[in-house]
């Protein structure tokens, strides 16, 4: 139950972000720069984050409390960053150790704060219908 939750918590969430990374890249960050582009993405990310974490707890019968809730977001949350490291290694050729590197730009630091965002939402809207 929780488990299948978190993985699809993952799947969605990384799909939209799969889809939405290209965009970022190659028409945003060229015109804005990497800390707004990452910003613009931000936003239906985070929209999406709210509308769908409910609705996932829910289709797995996810119990609202703590506990389940946070373990919902951190499968999904080890299932991206697992993800984001292969992609970024056959991708792009980095090593594992980018993740490091993350907080020393500003567009990395609000990237890490999606993530966080990630983990916690199935909590933050537990209430939500």
């Amino acid at each position: 139950m929780i488990l299948g939750a978190g993985a699809l918590w993952f799947a969605v969430m990384f799909g939209l972000g799969f889809l939405l990374g290209p965009v970022r890249i190659l028409l945003l960050e060229p015109r804005l720069g990497p800390t707004l582009a990452v910003l613009v993405e931000a936003v239906p990310m985070t929209a999406a984050m709210v509308l769908l974490a409910p609705w996932v707890a829910r289709l797995f019968g996810v119990p609202p409390a703590p506990g389940p809730r946070l373990l919902m977001g951190a499968v999904g949350l080890v299932l991206l960053v697992l993800a984001e490291t292969l992609l970024g290694m056959l991708l792009f050729g980095r090593g594992p150790g980018f993740w490091l590197e993350r907080p020393r730009s500003p567009d990395g630091r609000i990237y890490l704060g999606l993530l966080a965002l990630f983990f916690l939402m199935p909590l933050l809207r537990r209430g939500a219908r």
